[in-house]
């Protein structure tokens, strides 16, 4: 008896791999194309093809997934993402806060 809860389904979408020792290595994404469905392996300013078999591997560190009934949904189907005068910071207090030596955003 399931007490009345549905099964969700979901999809794996995106991949964090590490790759070297526990004291220092690399940190790689796979990702799964949204509109052709291909694999690829992001490493730095190299992209490679993969085979869906050849996504979750020995180095997979972390896993992303979508739940299928909210595949196609956006960000403003969940939540009130309209700009409101007086909430949050301005361009100048975000220029100013990137200006300072602790805070860099490369």
């Amino acid at each position: 008896d399931n007490c009345g809860r549905t099964e969700s389904l979901y999809d794996l979408y995106g991949v964090v791999h590490h790759q070297g020792a526990l004291t220092g290595g690399h940190y790689v994404a796979s990702l799964k194309g949204e509109f052709d469905g291909k694999w690829r392996l992001f490493n730095d300013a190299q992209i490679y093809e993969l085979l869906a078999r050849d996504v979750i591997d020995p180095s997979a560190y972390i896993l992303f997934y979508v739940r299928r009934d909210v595949k196609g949904a956006t960000l403003e189907d969940f939540w009130d993402t309209q700009e409101r005068e007086g909430e949050g910071l301005t361009e100048e207090e975000v220029e100013k806060l990137m200006k300072r030596d602790r805070c860099v955003i490369s």
